[in-house]
Order: C-alpha cells, then sequence, then structure tokens
C-alpha cells in the first residue's frame, strides 16, 4: 500500500511541482529586463508588461501554474525590443 501511495505521490504531485517552479524563474526575467530598458522610451511596453506581471503572480499563487506561465511569458515576449 505504500508503494502505491508513494507512486501515486510521484506520478501525480511530482509534476506539478516542477512546473510550478518555472513561475517564479519567469518572475525574474520579468522584473530583469524591465530594470534594463529604458524607461522613458519603453513606458507604455513596461505598463502593460507589470500589469501580465501582475497577473502572472497572482495566478502562481492561487495555484494556476499554467495561466502564470502563459502571463509571463507574454510580458517577457513585449520586453523583447
Amino acid at each position: 500500500m505504500k508503494k502505491i501511495l508513494s507512486l501515486t505521490f510521484i506520478v501525480l504531485l511530482l509534476p506539478s511541482m516542477a512546473f510550478a517552479g518555472e513561475c517564479p524563474m519567469l518572475k525574474s526575467g520579468v522584473e530583469d529586463k524591465i530594470a534594463t530598458l529604458d524607461q522613458s522610451k519603453h513606458a507604455t511596453l513596461i505598463s502593460i508588461a507589470l500589469m501580465l506581471h501582475e497577473k502572472g503572480v497572482k495566478a502562481h499563487d492561487s495555484g494556476d501554474h499554467g495561466m502564470s506561465e502563459e502571463l509571463l511569458n507574454g510580458a517577457l515576449r513585449l520586453l523583447d525590443v
């Protein structure tokens, strides 16, 4: 019985934990890109990216890691100027 429970944990929970681990890296990536951009030249892009960043962090905090990754990747694409 213990083996079945252990296997269930590995199969069901471990992949979602690994997936959730990508959100903080994406979050940091957005923050790093914002820090390197010219704030006056790219103000509109930065503003939209910050909105996506905030929504991505909220999605991560609520456990919706798929949505979090989409939002944070969208912010990174916007900041790729």
